[in-house]
């Protein structure tokens, strides 16, 4: 705990210091300005004293939601309770994690006798992850400012910042439910078609395949009944995340590794709920973290603490270590969806021949991330010779990603190439299709 000088002791001793000239006209001046500047010591003291009892009766706790959306407006608070028998004047200063805004807040305000005041201001941290909030420090004034105390006070809280659509189930369907095919496939307990896993047996009738008839029911029953089958459940489907360099350009909401991560956690949320098991991995030019698939929606909080902080070092992405990952820990086939971009042509080749490898054991879907400035390049007008080589740049690139994505369709691979804002309903919709044609 700390102390200081308040604004009317200063003010009180700088009068007695104007003052003190006046001791050389008359020696008997000096008795007075000897009395007042013992009486403000007494007075200090004893106000010293009663706010370090004050404080016992002062308590500050700190309101925070647990969990955010990414660069969602949220209120970060402290409630200030005052137990003494005293109105007391209080300021608080309160730091907020580095990415926040704002970064430092200060409130001052007056606290009644056994009541409290809540101080509040609006917050917003647009990067993912797990942020930090606090200390904060408190500060109150004495009943006549001569003394003003302060110490650190509401312990240090966190707050989970997950991307924004995934944060809140609501505002995904409110904003992208219109285009979101499967909210109404979601809703069926069954799915049936050509898939090979028993659901029922079922009377008969004109159309059914005859080699599905159960002859055995058919004799208990003495009328023709045909087994009936629905698409699988159960089965594995993996979410490969790039983190590597080129995942960190920025797309105007976020970077391509926000919209990712986004995408991928809404993809881990239906294949949980539709009865797969789902696992997710990030890499870049090592493995960055793997989580085998797991069953069941309450799984999805551990995917989620998995990759929710996840950020780009920078490094060049190498498909080949995650590949070697896949195969030794992905016996069984399962459904891989990787999400990450294509860049050079010698960066391209090697991922797509690990791809092309990967896809004779498992199906692969491989989202391809759209880079935003190059369009806009491409677009610009020419005004310079500098214009001309940007554009001869950016031709080149698309040229060889074209040719690359298409080297990876005719491998068997399953392309969506999408921009970044835009991957969660064409790969959530991509999934759908892809796991209703009973592919796996």
């Amino acid at each position: 705990m700390r102390w200081r000088p308040g604004a009317n002791l200063v003010r009180g001793v700088g009068l007695l210091a104007v003052l003190s000239p006046l001791v050389f006209l008359h020696w008997l001046v000096l008795l007075p300005l000897i009395g007042a500047l013992a009486g403000l010591a007494v007075a200090a003291l004893r106000e010293r004293t009663q706010l370090r009892q004050a404080f016992d009766h002062v308590t500050v706790r700190r309101t925070l939601p647990t969990v955010i959306g990414r660069d969602a407006e949220f209120e970060a608070g402290l409630d200030v309770s005052n137990a003494n028998a005293f109105a007391i004047h209080v300021q608080l200063r309160d730091e907020h994690p580095d990415a926040a805004a704002p970064r430092l807040v200060v409130y001052a305000g007056g606290v009644a006798a056994g009541g409290s005041t809540r101080f509040a201001s609006a917050c917003r941290i647009p990067s993912r992850g797990r942020h930090q909030f606090g200390p904060a420090w408190l500060r109150i004034e004495g009943p006549l400012r001569l003394v003003e105390m302060q110490c650190s006070v509401a312990r240090i809280a966190t707050v989970k910042v997950l991307p924004e659509t995934f944060a809140s189930r609501e505002e995904l369907q409110k904003d992208l439910g219109a285009e979101l095919r499967l909210l109404d496939q979601q809703r069926r307990a069954r799915q049936f078609g050509s898939g090979t896993e028993f659901e029922s047996l079922y009377p008969f009738r004109m159309g059914d395949d005859p080699r599905r008839i159960d002859w055995r029911a058919t004799a208990r029953q003495q009328t023709l009944v045909v087994r009936r089958f629905q698409v699988e459940r159960h089965r594995d489907v993996m979410i490969v995340l790039d983190s590597g360099r080129l995942m960190g350009t920025d797309c105007g909401r976020g970077t391509k590794l926000d919209c990712a991560v986004d995408a991928a956690l809404n993809l881990a949320r239906v294949a949980l709920a539709s009865g797969d098991r789902c696992g997710i991995a990030a890499y870049d030019d090592s493995v960055r973290g793997f989580l085998p698939p797991v069953a069941g929606v309450s799984a999805l909080r551990s995917i989620v603490e998995c990759v929710f902080g996840l950020e780009t070092q920078w490094q060049e992405s190498d498909f080949t270590p995650m590949l070697a990952e896949l195969r030794a820990r992905q016996g069984k086939r399962t459904f891989v969806i990787v999400i990450s971009d294509l860049s050079d042509a010698e960066t391209s080749t090697r991922l797509c021949a690990s791809l092309q490898q990967l896809q004779r054991q498992h199906l692969v879907l491989f989202a391809a991330l759209k880079t935003p400035l190059l369009t806009r390049v491409v677009r610009e007008p020419i005004e310079s010779s500098r214009e001309i080589a940007r554009k001869a740049v950016a031709f080149r690139l698309l040229r060889d990603r074209g040719r690359a994505l298409h080297a990876l369709r005719h491998g068997g691979v399953h392309i969506l190439d999408v921009e970044p804002q835009q991957l969660t309903l064409p790969l959530v919709n991509q999934f759908v299709e892809l796991r209703q044609r009973n592919l796996l």
